[in-house]
């Protein structure tokens, strides 16, 4: 089982949950403006003459708005503003680290979201968005801590996330019986979670448990199909099962729909 894949699902999932948070802050921190003020691009527009901290907000708005259409330069350029605008907003932290992990720039996207963790520390979106980064680069005792510190905030909304990504970075980590006990509580928020189910699918695939593993597949399956990953563990769990057609069947569903991918290559040997 591939587990540096692991921390990148975290990752994932750590970025949409966070993007949409993010956007909800930016634009609970406007007001309704007119276009404008709502392009700092415009020589002597309203944003120049308004307040540092307002400016940072709009800016903050435009740049989350850039990064969830993938417009990743323009994104860093208006949230760079928005920090040297207000230092302390922040939403521009937490949208910059996200900006900064998509182009593998981690140590810039660590400061960032320490930086937001250190703003705001009751806030479980930036203690998860921190603790996903940390996982990713190796540092799994502090992204721990930092998940724990994401459920300890009453008001989070998506503890589930949390609960899933602690659970993927324990086993990472080799703590399985603490990554089991995450990963099944982010299956009572949400039974869908396939950060969790695919998590659990690994950990029973290796405790020699196939027929377990296999269900979690199938709950997998059911809650939106199977990525590359997914498709060669059920290859290699039904194998293990002697179930050789049906893992052929799936080693045929690998190659054919993700026939570039590291995990075809691993099934083709």
């Amino acid at each position: 089982m591939n587990l540096r894949g692991a921390a990148m699902t975290i990752v994932a999932a750590s970025v949409q949950a966070s993007v949409a948070a993010i956007f909800a802050l930016a634009l609970a921190g406007c007001a309704t403006t007119n276009s404008s003020e709502t392009d700092p691009r415009r020589s002597g527009s309203a944003v120049d003459r308004v307040s540092p901290v307002r400016a940072a907000e709009v800016n903050t708005r435009l740049g989350v708005g850039y990064l969830e259409r993938g417009e990743l330069q323009v994104a860093m350029e208006k949230l760079e503003l928005a920090v040297k605008q207000d230092p302390k907003h922040v939403p521009a932290h937490l949208a910059l680290g996200i900006v900064y992990q998509s182009i593998d720039r981690n140590e810039r996207a660590l400061r960032h979201l320490e930086t937001a963790v250190d703003l705001a520390p009751d806030d479980g979106g930036a203690h998860n968005s921190y603790a996903a980064l940390l996982c990713q680069v190796g540092r799994y005792q502090e992204a721990d801590r930092h998940f724990r510190a994401a459920l300890n905030d009453p008001f989070y909304a998506t503890p589930g996330v949390a609960l899933a990504n602690a659970g993927s970075c324990a086993r990472r980590d080799g703590r399985d019986e603490e990554a089991e006990r995450y990963l099944r509580e982010a299956l009572e928020f949400d039974p869908q979670s396939r950060t969790a189910l695919f998590n659990l699918a690994g950990l029973s695939f290796e405790q020699g448990e196939g027929l377990r593993a296999r269900a979690f597949l199938q709950r997998l399956e059911a809650a939106g199909g199977l990525g590359a990953r997914a498709l060669l563990l059920a290859v290699q769990v039904e194998r293990s099962l002697g179930s050789d057609a049906i893992a052929e069947r799936y080693a045929r569903t690998l190659t054919e729909r993700y026939p570039d991918s590291p995990q075809a290559s691993q099934v083709r040997q």
